[in-house]
């Protein structure tokens, strides 16, 4: 497997990555023995790499994810990234928002740290020019996603911050020349 450096975290992950998105509804569904033969097989071949999020399967690829991780006993063989996305009509400040996200991700993936906690609005030049999308204030402002992610930094419960950058370039270009994500 060839391995690379991921943005500016200083970890080396496999080129490729274990995606558990809802495309091929592998980690979204229930069956749990392909779900660990096909994990198994992936770290044979040398992923160290895996990327899931909150929304995908409304949280079912994160518990499916840390019930193969545990059965395999490939917990901390693995590097783990999630997302979270904002809503924001509904309650709560973004903060809070944030907290709630991050301690479900964390009791279904059953572990207590994430490698990469990213941000998975859009982020536009005002929030709602797109579905779910967030200011540039409402990321970098105060009370905004920055602080809660580097608060939960500073907790220990992911490593590294980043983006998964969507949405407006003008918008993108402002967030990522903060130089505050390690990935993008």
């Amino acid at each position: 497997m060839e391995f690379r450096a991921l943005g500016r975290t200083g970890i080396e992950v496999s080129a490729i990555a274990f995606g558990a998105g809802p495309i091929p509804a592998l980690m979204t569904s229930q069956d749990r023995q392909r779900q660990r033969e096909t994990l198994a097989c992936a770290l044979e071949a040398g992923v160290n790499w895996i990327d899931t999020a909150a929304t995908y399967g409304a949280g079912q690829s994160e518990s499916s994810l840390g019930q193969a991780l545990h059965d395999l006993d490939a917990v901390d063989s693995v590097h783990l990234a999630t997302k979270v996305r904002l809503a924001m009509q509904g309650p709560g400040s973004i903060e809070s928002q944030i907290c709630q996200s991050v301690t479900e991700s964390l009791q279904r993936l059953g572990v207590s740290r994430v490698t990469l906690l990213q941000l998975h609005n859009s982020i536009t030049a005002g929030r709602d020019d797109e579905p779910t999308s967030l200011s540039v204030a409402d990321v970098l402002g105060a009370g905004g996603v920055l602080e809660s992610f580097e608060q939960l930094q500073r907790e220990g419960l992911t490593e590294h911050i980043g983006l998964t950058a969507i949405g407006q370039p003008v918008a993108l270009r402002e967030v990522i020349g903060s130089g505050k994500f390690a990935t993008v």
